[in-house]
């Protein structure tokens, strides 16, 4: 009994030093991180062998060959000024010798003009305001003295008000793209001479946002309208009376046609990336949200995993450790992923698929069995153990991105769209209402998709605003970005 007794007490003493271990190495790992946050660098890099680029070799390679050759050491040249654009107005300014100075010194004879010598350099003209006045001729019936006639009012983005389409899309292209606060707007432009309150500035975004807001329906019916969709979040604190809660911004990118759509909820529930995706099927690349669960219930819609996400649970452990140790290892692995599939970005799908298959295929078999065999022998809640987890838990949908060529190996580019929100957030703090967080998902939908097809978002929106007012259904195609083509 003594015996047993002692046995039992030993196990409980290891299963709660276990405990104490996987605690203490949790909070140390929580530690660097914040350490890391503070003052460490972003960028997800490793010190890595400068030749391999591995820290460890996953398969062996032969032995390299030495070989002796000559180098030539060329002088490093000396930088180049750029020259400017040739679009850019020029204001040219001649200068000439003095009269006195135009004479030869040697024989006094009159000197010629054999050329000159040309200095460019670039200036800076602020901003300016103008007032579009428009005048429409009244006209009348001297013997009736009535029926008076005047033409109509040209559409306007917002009825009855005094900023034209240019000012409107300055305004949006300064709050959305440039992360300009509105404040910081009305502090501008009283400097330029123009006292605007920033409450009418916020009923200038709320009212541009109406009347964008049918574009943008048409807009995510073509978003939609591809087989294959990012999807990704990002909280937005939104102001309530007494505090401010957490609501979401939702992006959506097609990347088959270069769209974004942006939509804002106050709640991260389920049901809202579930009302989005309602009869929609293909494949969709997201994070492990529970939210998205019962959407890959439907064989129709597959789940695509994000080899990033995976990479970076990884990265975390691997950079709080001293010694190169299983995190590493990880990330030396999932990189050779990523490095032979980017050899293959212009290939054919069909080609690029049947790569895949040959070569990354068996690396991926490789490190499932790799981490089968290192994960029974870590501590269940350590930071390392939740990153194997992590890759095993969801094998299914990281490996998804080998039955199409289409289909890339991370979710990077729904974090991309979603980086001016998480840049914006930092200088606009909250969104003021819900109406307010709908308007900025409807703005940053065009700003966004205009950037992704290198479009200039002032004159693309200004066009819009302009031309939307009066449009017609079947001319909504035409102001889309992919499809939109400058007067």
């Amino acid at each position: 009994m003594e015996l047993a007794a002692a046995l039992a007490e030993n196990q409980a003493l290891k299963t709660a030093n276990e405990a104490l271990r996987a605690n203490l190495e949790a909070v140390q790992f929580q530690l660097a991180q914040l350490q890391r946050m503070v003052f460490g660098h972003k960028a997800e890099r490793l010190n890595i062998d400068a030749q391999s680029g591995l820290l460890f070799e996953v398969a062996p390679s032969p032995a390299p060959v030495s070989q002796t050759r000559e180098v030539s050491v060329a002088p490093k040249p000396k930088p180049v000024r750029s020259t400017l654009p040739a679009h850019l107005p020029r204001e040219v300014e001649i200068i000439d010798l003095p009269e006195d100075e135009k004479p030869c010194p040697c024989c006094g004879g009159e000197r010629h003009v054999i050329g000159e010598t040309v200095c460019e350099k670039l200036d800076y003209v602020p901003a300016t305001l103008k007032v579009l006045e428009t005048r429409r001729l009244k006209y009348a019936c001297r013997p009736c003295e009535g029926q008076i006639g005047v033409a109509p009012l040209p559409a306007s983005p917002i009825e009855q008000g005094m900023a034209a389409p240019g000012l409107l899309a300055h305004v949006l292209v300064s709050k959305f793209a440039d992360h300009l606060p509105l404040n910081r707007q009305e502090a501008m432009l009283r400097r330029a001479g123009i006292a605007l309150p920033r409450s009418t500035l916020c009923d200038w975004v709320l009212g541009a946002a109406q009347c964008l807001r049918p574009l943008y329906e048409h807009l995510i019916g073509c978003v939609r309208a591809g087989d294959i969709l990012h999807s990704d979040d990002t909280p937005v604190p939104l102001r309530e009376k007494g505090a401010t809660v957490k609501a979401r911004a939702w992006g959506w990118v097609n990347p088959q046609l270069r769209l974004a759509a942006y939509e804002f909820t106050v709640s991260r529930a389920g049901i809202h990336p579930q009302s989005f995706l309602a009869g929609w099927e293909g494949y969709l690349i997201a994070d492990a949200y529970t939210g998205y669960d019962r959407l890959f219930a439907n064989p129709h819609l597959k789940e695509v995993g994000c080899w990033a996400h995976a990479r970076r649970k990884f990265f975390e452990v691997a950079k709080t450790q001293k010694a190169p140790g299983l995190a590493h290892e990880a990330v030396a692995r999932i990189g050779q992923f990523y490095h032979l599939d980017n050899a293959w970005k212009v290939l054919p799908p069909d080609e690029r698929r049947r790569r895949r298959l040959e070569q990354i295929g068996p690396l991926l078999a490789q490190f499932h069995a790799w981490m089968e065999i290192h994960l029974p022998g870590l501590l269940p809640q350590s930071p390392l153990a939740k990153a194997f987890g992590y890759a095993a838990n969801h094998w299914a949908a990281l490996t998804r991105f080998l039955d199409d060529g289409r289909l890339p190996l991370d979710n990077n580019a729904a974090e991309r769209a979603l980086r001016p929100i998480a840049v914006g957030r930092k200088n606009w703090l909250f969104a003021g209402s819900v109406r307010g967080g709908e308007a900025a998902a409807i703005v940053l939908s065009f700003v966004e998709s205009a950037k992704l097809h290198d479009l200039n978002p002032f004159h693309y929106l200004r066009d819009v605003l302009t031309r939307l007012p009066s449009a017609k259904a079947r001319e909504l195609d035409s102001l889309l970005p992919h499809l939109w083509k400058p007067r």
